[in-house]
């Protein structure tokens, strides 16, 4: 196994590790103690209750776990909804800002064009007026 990784563990991965490991630990002493002196009830009953109440502390603490996991993973997925979310409206205001500004770009050359027909409709009125005066 790497040491390298375990260190890298989180903290609360570390913790159930000793405590699983405790477990196990005072398991193993009491199997040896009611092998190797068997008449001695009172270091087997010692070691059962420390083997009960750490027991009973390492489903507390896998219930623990597995409730601070889920609780993370649920956050996570909506941080991860979230951003897209955001990165969707972002791209839909870049979109309505680009159309923006086309349709600005369009109205400056409608009024341009406006201007330019404009001053052509005085030039034909002009000439006409030329003609009529011509004409009579």
């Amino acid at each position: 196994m790497d040491f390298k990784t375990i260190r890298e563990f989180h903290w609360l991965t570390k913790s159930v590790i000793i405590l699983t490991g405790l477990f196990a630990g005072l398991f193993l002493i009491a199997i040896l103690v009611a092998i190797f002196r068997p008449n001695d009830y009172q270091a087997s009953n010692g070691l059962g209750m420390m083997i009960g109440s750490l027991g009973g502390v390492l489903v507390q603490a896998f219930l623990l776990v597995i409730v601070i996991v889920l609780i993370t993973m649920a956050a996570t997925s909506i941080k991860t909804w979230i951003e897209k979310y955001l990165d969707q409206m972002l791209a839909k205001l870049d979109t309505l800002a680009a159309q923006k500004a086309e349709r600005e770009n369009t109205c400056d050359a409608i009024a341009v064009m406006t201007g330019k027909m404009e001053r052509i409709e005085k030039k034909l009125e002009n000439i006409e007026r030329i003609l009529e005066k011509v004409s009579d």
